[in-house]
């Protein structure tokens, strides 16, 4: 989706608008999984139950998940503006957390989890950096969050054990950090390639793009310092969004661990980016019921969790609906 940023202004007008009807299109789609996940997580729990632990929130234990997840787009945003600053201009650090504010905010608003990333490329284009740049800065900076993550999913698996499963899942999330390296390290060098194979028509566009952006990726992913700096920040962020799930099992006098929730915590982040529904929603609920089993959590107690949750993400991200109003656009 994000890589729509770079071609649509080119488009003939027919093309175009083909485009924008397929977009209409996924849009649906993705809204109407959401429903139908929804729909299939709430036929699967008690939901009075679900009700009366949402009535049992401490106030003070919800406003704590949201400062947590605040601090997310804070510490988000210094990662940005590092990957940033290393490979086009500059930005100012308030104008990166201002831009990260609202791109979460159209995170929580639009059918992916990356048309945030969308309207923050084309938001920083306007400072200028050109769209390439402006890619490439929002997509290794992605990246840096993902490599964290998946380090993370695979220590909670490894903890887990036989406690996670069915066993395919046990194992494909494992996978998933071999897989990652391995790929980011093509990544990193696909402009290494013979000319041959990338000119290759099958390969598509979006292979010759990543080749042209692999200098920066090699820049960012393999500079022992900055690369560092990045999975720490990374590390941060997604510790903070599992003590934010943390603070609302703990205000709703749930038997979860610190310990517990670090290790199934990540493995439901990583399966929620999974851009097949709307802002997440269907998707983190069936992950929550299915990762908080492995813990000792219930159905209903791991759905009541990951709404509560997701009505956290939006009430953190309501800042950049205000910075948006106010002229961020």
């Amino acid at each position: 989706m994000i890589s729509k940023v770079l071609s649509f202004s080119s488009l003939p007008g027919g093309m175009a608008s083909a485009k924008v009807r397929k977009g209409r299109l996924a849009f649906v789609v993705k809204l109407l999984l959401s429903g139908t996940l929804l729909a299939a997580v709430a036929l699967s729990v008690d939901l009075p139950a679900v009700g009366q632990l949402l009535t049992a929130l401490s106030p003070i234990s919800g406003a704590g998940a949201v400062i947590c997840l605040v601090g997310v787009t804070l510490v988000s945003a210094l990662r940005w503006s590092l990957v940033v600053d290393a490979i086009a201009t500059p930005q100012p650090l308030r104008r990166m957390l201002s831009l990260m504010f609202v791109g979460n905010f159209f995170t929580q608003m639009l059918p992916t989890s990356v048309g945030g990333d969308a309207v923050r490329i084309w938001q920083l284009s306007q400072h200028g950096v050109t769209v390439e740049r402006a890619f490439a800065g929002v997509l290794l900076e992605r990246i840096s969050g993902l490599l964290a993550l998946v380090f993370m999913v695979a220590g909670g698996v490894f903890w887990l054990g036989e406690s996670l499963s069915p066993p395919a899942l046990r194992y494909l999330l494992f996978a998933a950090l071999p897989a990652l390296l391995a790929g980011l390290l093509v990544f990193c060098f696909l402009n290494r390639l013979p000319r041959s194979w990338r000119d290759l028509p099958m390969l598509g566009r979006g292979l010759h793009l990543l080749a042209m952006m692999a200098g920066d990726a090699r820049q960012i992913l393999l500079a022992p310092g900055r690369s560092l700096v990045l999975f720490l920040l990374s590390a941060a962020a997604h510790g903070l969004a599992v003590l934010a799930f943390f603070s609302l099992a703990h205000g709703l006098g749930l038997p979860l661990s610190l310990p517990a929730a670090t290790a199934v915590v990540p493995a439901i982040i990583l399966i929620t980016f999974l851009p097949v529904s709307f802002a997440g929603w269907g998707v983190r609920e069936g992950a929550s019921i299915i990762m908080f089993a492995a813990v000792g959590l219930g159905a209903d107690q791991a759905v009541t969790l990951s709404v509560l949750f997701g009505v956290a993400l939006i009430l953190a991200g309501l800042p950049g609906c205000l910075l948006w109003l106010r002229g961020a656009r």
